[in-house]
């Protein structure tokens, strides 16, 4: 999965053929598609590692004692973001018109992990009093689909190379974030 990642962030992903992977992998073309039987399936497993990744420093972000609930989403969605963008032409892969499910395959597989965690900040957030919610675990699926598709807008706008709307972009994803949890302003 290196030689593909590598070959995919220097060619794009329509660029490269399963036999440069298998060549740069150093692997019998055989058995490269013995284990990937396509283009696709190759691309699915590099995005599951780095959903891996994102899912990971989510975390990191999320059990860390001395942040209040805002400050975790603030920068968990900060170093998300940061991480995605290195990855900006795996990410243009993925939005192709050939693989406009993997988005959406990938977000309903992560969901029952990435859920909990938002969950446990907006529960936190309820205690300290700085957000007022009914239904953490509703505000949590509107957080996690609202943010996925913030994500998705900057890399789409990191792609055609139209980055001048994004401080607007993020500002107003912000404001509705932070009224849909209920922000009490202090």
């Amino acid at each position: 999965m290196d030689a593909a990642r590598e070959l995919f962030l220097q060619q794009g992903f329509e660029a490269t053929s399963m036999s440069e992977i298998a060549r740069r992998a150093e692997v019998a073309q055989g058995t490269f598609y013995l284990y990937f039987p396509s283009k696709q399936e190759v691309l699915t497993a590099i995005m599951r590692e780095l959903f891996e990744e994102i899912f990971a420093i989510f975390l990191t972000v999320a059990e860390r004692p001395d942040l209040s609930a805002l400050a975790k989403l603030r920068a968990a969605m900060v170093a998300v973001i940061a991480r995605m963008s290195q990855e900006s032409r795996l990410v243009q892969a993925v939005y192709l018109r050939s693989n406009l499910s993997l988005p959406t395959q990938l977000l309903e597989e992560y969901n029952p992990r990435m859920l909990p965690a938002l969950v446990s900040i907006i529960e936190q957030g309820i205690r300290e009093g700085a957000l007022r919610v009914r239904h953490p675990e509703i505000a949590a699926d509107l957080l996690w689909s609202v943010g996925y598709r913030y994500f998705e807008r900057i890399a789409k706008a990191q792609i055609a190379g139209e980055t001048a709307g994004l401080p607007e972009l993020e500002q107003g994803f912000w404001a509705f974030t932070m009224q849909g949890l209920g922000l009490v302003e202090s």
